[in-house]
């Protein structure tokens, strides 16, 4: 696929609660036939002192190696889904919430991960309906990415990421998105798209903005990880690329790459955000990351594109 260099790998989310240490997801990882992991900060600790971070960072890293794996990014998970985070409508949370991303920063540095990112913040519905106030943390959200920046910069790493999101009072349309990207400069990093296909889901919206190749389209170029999620119009699934859950869900490899494609991307990090029911079977969770990945491996491989 002339004009991108993909690459293919897996969001460990599906660990969660299941193989929580490196020893333990690394290998089903690589059993997947994947050397990209994007590593979800809900198997850390990032309220553990400074020290602890760097070691259990270093510590990931060098397993994930062992097991012949990039670890390339790190992101948020469920747990930090759950919190306003840089939107809080208390500045106090708001400055733990930049301090925990500091430590995010910290630990994606040491384990050798290139990014860091995912949800920024959640207004909450008192603020989300204020237009001034809205505004207001918008800009102080924007203030506190640009400091983030300056050290994710220092701690070398290549960009930050924010993602689009699926719930009004979050980022989640191409306007609020493109509100946050910035190139960077000497001083801070870039802050770059993540984009996931399955949050085009957002109540209100309409047109290009509940489809996921518009958004492909309209901001591959800005986003150097697509995260790849089965779901529908109506709401944000994170189901797996199986055949039951493809007949029921609308997004499809090749129209999808047909569209980064179309965007004027360079490099794009495809990367599967399966997220099971903590409920389901462990063997069946792993059949189901194995048939994604198949699936994305042959639609790159129609291509020209072995990953």
């Amino acid at each position: 696929m002339a004009g991108v260099r993909w690459s293919l790998g897996v969001n460990d989310c599906f660990a969660v609660k299941r193989w929580p240490r490196p020893a333990d997801w690394a290998p089903v990882v690589r059993d997947l036939g994947v050397e990209r992991v994007q590593h979800s900060l809900d198997l850390e600790d990032l309220d553990a002192p400074d020290a602890a971070i760097a070691d259990a960072g270093a510590a990931a890293g060098a397993v994930a190696r062992a097991h012949g794996l990039t670890l390339h990014s790190t992101f948020t998970g469920l747990a930090a889904y759950s919190s306003n985070l840089l939107l809080h409508p208390d500045p106090v949370a708001r400055d733990r919430a930049e301090a925990w991303f500091a430590r995010a920063i910290a630990f994606t540095a040491a384990a050798g991960g290139i990014a860091t990112g995912g949800h920024v913040g959640a207004y909450s519905v008192p603020d989300a309906r204020d237009p001034a106030r809205r505004a207001a943390l918008a800009d102080d959200l924007r203030a506190r990415l640009a400091r983030l920046a300056g050290r994710a910069r220092d701690a070398g790493l290549a960009y930050l990421v924010v993602e689009n999101l699926a719930a009004a009072r979050e980022p989640a349309t191409m306007a609020d998105v493109r509100a946050l990207l910035d190139d960077g400069d000497t001083g801070r990093v870039p802050v770059r798209l993540c984009l996931d296909v399955g949050h085009m889901c957002v109540p209100g919206t309409s047109g290009d903005e509940r489809d996921p190749y518009a958004w492909a389209r309209a901001l591959g170029a800005a986003a150097p990880i697509v995260q790849l999620q089965q779901s529908d119009a109506d709401g944000d699934h994170h189901w797996p690329f199986t055949e039951a859950a493809n007949a029921a869900g609308r997004v499809e490899a090749g129209r999808l790459l047909d569209a980064l494609e179309a965007s004027g991307a360079a490099e794009i990090a495809l990367v599967l955000e399966v997220i099971p029911p903590f409920e389901q079977d462990d063997d069946a969770v792993l059949a189901d990351m194995a048939a994604s990945v198949a699936y994305w491996r042959e639609a790159l491989a129609a291509r020209g594109v072995t990953v």
